[in-house]
């Protein structure tokens, strides 16, 4: 094995596909197997449809996607109430 470096942001997005991927696999990943499979996407070995999910493209209307965002920022508030104590009004 041998070590890599990559920024925080890469790392962030890396973690975020193996986490995407141990769920639609439905087993443990590990970077390794997350940078083995964007490799098999560029190489072509797979269709690239299958990286859609793991992107946020969604086929919702635009109201739909309004709506679901909402919940979501209104979900984060709520953590960030929670840890920080402070409303963020």
């Amino acid at each position: 094995m041998s070590t890599i470096q990559v920024d925080e942001e890469t790392k962030r997005k890396l973690l975020e596909i193996a986490g995407r991927l141990q769920v639609e696999l439905e087993r443990n990943v590990t970077f390794n197997d997350a940078i083995k499979f964007l490799i098999d996407e560029f190489e072509g070995k797979k269709d690239f449809s299958a990286l859609r999910p793991f992107f946020g493209i969604l086929k919702k209307s635009p109201e739909e996607v309004r709506r679901i965002l909402a919940e979501l920022r209104a979900e984060e508030e709520k953590r960030l109430e929670k840890f920080t104590g402070q409303s963020s009004d």
